[in-house]
């Protein structure tokens, strides 16, 4: 048996389905306007909540036997940040944290979840198989111009993550055009094709010290299209660390628009 606190995107019905392949027993706790529909389908037992009810969660948990659990899916900082009514639990956490960043809004909920008994796994548990591996991915490998821009935006990005500001940056010529913020990768990618520099480089990376049961950063298909958009010819990813979400169709689109990812 294991429980899964869902969040918002395709990554918690991923995990749900291959914790189902295993032949796991799934207990759901799903967020209310933020987790999907289909997770109905998908979990043994199902429980909804707003996500200012903290409480209730573990509560269900507790209820069903479980004792172990992953945190998967989104859950946006500004709606986390902005509850009024925050049940007890989630009011004594506001209370301590040194910073409102996600990374330590998120590690203060686990460590009232684990306080109640109740594990805290990685979310690759039943993810493994979407961490992109060490290697060129697509048929075409990065050429000398665009190696260059990867070794030299690579410390950046690194820098960036461990600093919690964001997790990838776009190059041109060993010159920074863009880094990401709150506003996610896509919207920075977006920004930097409107600046005009074609055949840039986007590398995208995880913390240093990663906790790989909060939000491991990950790339969808529309990350693809909004390269294509952007005329970036080239995506890095660090190895292990970030999340291909439907693979085959990033590598297909990228392949499809000339674009090169690949896994440092």
């Amino acid at each position: 048996m294991i429980g899964l606190l869902a969040g918002g995107g395709d990554l918690p019905l991923i995990f749900a389905k291959n914790a189902g392949i295993a032949g796991e027993r799934l207990i759901t706790v799903a967020i209310k306007g933020e987790a999907k529909n289909a997770l109905n389908k998908c979990s043994d037992k199902i429980y909804w909540y707003n996500i200012n009810e903290l409480g209730k969660a573990i509560k269900a948990f507790k209820k069903q036997g479980v004792k172990k659990i992953s945190i998967v899916g989104k859950v946006r900082k500004l709606r986390f940040l902005s509850l009024l009514t925050p049940d007890i639990k989630l009011f004594k956490i506001f209370m301590k944290l040194a910073n409102n960043k996600d990374a330590t809004l998120i590690g203060a909920v686990i460590k009232e979840i684990e306080k109640e008994g109740i594990k805290v796994l990685p979310m690759t548990v039943y993810l493994k198989d979407l961490l992109a591996q060490k290697g060129v991915l697509t048929g075409r490998k990065p050429d000398e111009k665009e190696r260059a821009d990867i070794r030299y935006g690579y410390p950046l990005a690194k820098k960036l993550a461990d600093r919690d500001i964001g997790q990838a940056v776009v190059i041109k010529n060993r010159v920074l055009l863009a880094s990401e913020g709150a506003e996610g990768t896509d919207e920075m990618i977006k920004q930097s094709g409107k600046a005009g520099f074609p055949r840039a480089v986007c590398v995208k990376v995880a913390r240093t010290r990663q906790d790989m049961r909060i939000d491991i950063p990950g790339i969808g298909v529309k990350t693809i299209l909004m390269l294509k958009k952007a005329k970036i010819s080239c995506l890095a990813l660090e190895a292990g660390k970030v999340l291909l979400i439907e693979k085959e169709k990033i590598i297909k689109e990228a392949e499809k628009n000339g674009i090169c990812v690949v896994a440092l």
